[in-house]
Parts: C-alpha cells; sequence; structure tokens
C-alpha cells in the first residue's frame, strides 16, 4: 500500500471523531468523512476511498466497526485503525485477521495515532 494521505473516521462519539479529524487534518492529512454508523461508513468508504480507516469498534444503533471493515476490505484496499475502549487480548486477537495497522485503547493519544499512520 502507498502513502496515507486521505483518511475516513468511523466513530460515534463526536467530540472524539471532531478531535481526531483535527488533528489529522493539522498534521497535513486529508479527511474525506466522518460516519457514526454502520451503513453509513461504509457507504462513505466506497465512494471516497480512503487510503486508512480509524475505526471504532461500538458504532451507534448497534453498529459493528469491525463489521464496516469487512465489507469495505471486501471491495477496496485501505489500512485500518481500530480504536475502543474495550480492547480485551480476545478482542485484540479477532482483529488480526483484519490486519490492522493498530489498535488504539480509549482514550488514545494524537500523537500515538500520527506515529502508527507516519509508520504504515
Amino acid at each position: 500500500m502507498g502513502g496515507i494521505d486521505r483518511v475516513l473516521i468511523v466513530e460515534d462519539e463526536l467530540l472524539i471523531a471532531l478531535d481526531v479529524e483535527l488533528t489529522l487534518q493539522a498534521a497535513g492529512y486529508e479527511v474525506v468523512g466522518t460516519a457514526a454508523r454502520e451503513d453509513e461508513a461504509v457507504a462513505m468508504a466506497l465512494e471516497a476511498r480512503p487510503d486508512l480507516m480509524v475505526v471504532d469498534l461500538r458504532l451507534a444503533d448497534g453498529g459493528s466497526g469491525r463489521r464496516v471493515a469487512e465489507r469495505v476490505r471486501a471491495e477496496i484496499d485501505v489500512a485500518l485503525v481500530f480504536a475502543s475502549g474495550n480492547l480485551d487480548p480476545a478482542m485484540r486477537a479477532s482483529l488480526l485477521p483484519l490486519d490492522p495497522l493498530a489498535t488504539l485503547s480509549k482514550p488514545y493519544d494524537a500523537t500515538e495515532l500520527l506515529r502508527v499512520i507516519a509508520a504504515a
């Protein structure tokens, strides 16, 4: 996969989504959108074709960030960073088949996210 320029944020907590968006934009990344629901996230990803998705595992209305990642990856090649407040070892292990760049525990520091993206 080439460099990462375009990012989609999949996060149902508005303040977290805004913070991540501002952090990424300040670092020079193009945020192609933010989505809080599963179907919305998949549609945005397939239309915008981001290089990276930052994905919360639990979304609004019972949606699943893991399902978002699986559905999008079936159509396009996109890097993944998962974020969750509930990342126990079993959850982390279950995400390994999706080959994420990282799984970040909330709350995570913006510099941690930027370091992961820069290393991709």
